[in-house]
């Protein structure tokens, strides 16, 4: 089970109260906090929406697992507050968070739709993101902060040790890069019109003209982006810039935004990154992967202790079982 909760599945926290009174019904209990229905299918409908899945009815086993999250949930947030847990600098986290999301659309206005269509309010939005900071939180602190430090620094040489060859960084090549972006939904003449300056723009470049000359000479005309790139030679970019010589440019390139043209600097070989250099990263992968097992267990141990009722029966067999836990 992947333990983090991501925004989707917090944003339907609160759809309208009212609505809920007259159709929903209530699919599961965990010691006193109910589940409805509409709760776990908002959970897939601002899924689709946001393109993490598609159109298709989910399955009983997709309704079973995503139930399964909710419940886990509602474990996690009843033991924090509990254990009186909260987020320092809850508004301005909760802000950040928020800003994370919104990049992820193309215009500002695609995430405002949500909203209506849904019928979701701004402070609702914001509770389930808190939320989610919440969630996070108690794991850092009750498990990722436990793990004892010294077996994860055996546990990481020991497995740098037996794995090394994960961390050998494969060749590369570096290379100059001027992406020419050309306008999508401009007439045929204006194609054809940019496509001519393209051409005129990798003559000069070929005459021996450095990229800057060209990029002021052509910014006005065409939208342009330069960069000095890394590439691994093993991809087809890579491959194409590795059969330059040095300091030879490519002629334009066909890319999904327009052209690219592209300048071999230097080939690096392969080498052998040193423990020091990966200590870290595996380190936090072995802590990562002890909390979570611990965290698992103490989910599990929570469920045998607890009362939780999943009272859909249809979603109740979807594991094979139809035992509900009782209190104790």
């Amino acid at each position: 089970m992947g333990r983090c909760i991501t925004f989707l599945l917090l944003l339907c926290v609160s759809v309208n109260a009212y609505a809920q009174t007259l159709i929903d019904s209530v699919i599961a209990v965990v010691n006193t906090e109910a589940i409805t229905r509409s709760e776990l299918e908002n959970e897939f409908r601002i899924a689709m929406l946001m393109g993490v899945r598609s159109d298709e009815a989910p399955t009983t086993a997709e309704r079973r697992a995503v139930l399964d999250t909710i419940i886990n949930r509602k474990f996690v947030l009843q033991e924090s507050e509990r254990l009186g847990i909260v987020v320092t600098q809850r508004d301005t986290r909760v802000a950040e968070k928020i800003a994370e999301i919104r990049a992820g659309y193309s215009f500002d206005r695609e995430l405002q739709s949500v909203l209506p269509q849904y019928q979701l309010e701004e402070e609702a939005v914001k509770a389930g993101v808190y939320e989610q900071l919440i969630y996070d939180e108690f794991f850092r602190r009750i498990f990722f902060n436990a793990v004892n430090s010294e077996e994860v620094a055996r546990l990481a040489k020991s497995y740098y040790d037996a794995n090394s060859t994960e961390f050998i960084v494969p060749p590369t090549v570096t290379f100059k890069s001027l992406r020419i972006i050309m306008p999508k939904d401009g007439s045929a003449a204006e194609k054809q019109a940019a496509d001519e300056l393209v051409q005129q723009l990798s003559g000069h470049l070929q005459q021996g003209e450095t990229f800057q000359s060209v990029r002021e000479t052509y910014e006005t005309q065409l939208e342009l982006r330069f960069e000095v790139t890394t590439l691994e030679i093993d991809t087809p970019l890579g491959t194409t810039v590795t059969e330059l010589q040095i300091s030879e440019r490519s002629a334009p390139l066909a890319i999904s935004e327009g052209y690219q043209i592209v300048e071999r600097i230097r080939n690096n070989p392969s080498y052998q990154r040193e423990y020091e250099e990966v200590s870290e990263e595996i380190t936090r992968r072995i802590r990562q992967e002890l909390a979570e097992s611990q965290f698992e267990a103490w989910l599990t141990r929570r469920k045998d202790e607890e009362t939780w009722h999943i009272l859909d029966d249809e979603l109740a067999q979807a594991e094979g079982e139809t035992r509900q836990t009782d209190a104790k």
